[in-house]
């Protein structure tokens, strides 16, 4: 859910950076981003940075629950309509249950892959602008760089 709200996240920060309070911006990032390290210098650089990917982020996730609602609730929207001809049918049991199933199937190719590489590239943006570390697994970052010369000699 946090790549769906990052642009309104971040347009908050900003607002709240350019009305003088930086600290409380600082807050709100560092909530949403689960992590330290924001001042208000860097939620406006991750604002104006991760724009393009938040803006796609709303977008998809937006229009997947406007779908959402729109297909699982296909009986409430379309049952005075002429449902026939549609697909699934002649009977509103088989329309509905084509286009919830059909829905199902492509909320899986819609937000499986793609929300969670949009999700990715926010975190990149975020570790960035805050200059936090990448840690791979459950190493610490000193754990993970590598040796030290005098380290090797002396083992």
């Amino acid at each position: 859910m946090s790549a769906f709200l990052a642009l309104p996240v971040g347009l908050a920060g900003v607002l709240l950076v350019l009305v003088g309070q930086p600290g409380r911006a600082a807050r709100v990032q560092g909530w949403m981003s689960g992590g330290a390290g924001w001042t208000g210098k860097r939620v406006l650089g991750r604002a104006v940075l991760g724009l393009p990917l938040d803006m796609a982020a709303l977008a998809l996730i937006g229009y997947s629950l406007f779908n959402s609602v729109r297909n699982f609730g296909y009986p409430l929207w379309y049952y005075d309509t002429d449902y026939h001809q549609a697909w699934g049918g002649p009977t509103m049991a088989g329309v509905w249950t084509v286009h919830a199933v059909g829905w199902l199937l492509c909320l899986a190719v819609l937000l499986y892959w793609p929300v969670r590489w949009l999700a990715r590239g926010q975190k990149a943006v975020e570790r960035r602008v805050t200059g936090e570390r990448k840690v791979t697994g459950d190493r610490t970052p000193a754990e993970s760089a590598p040796d030290q010369p005098e380290q090797r000699l002396a083992s």
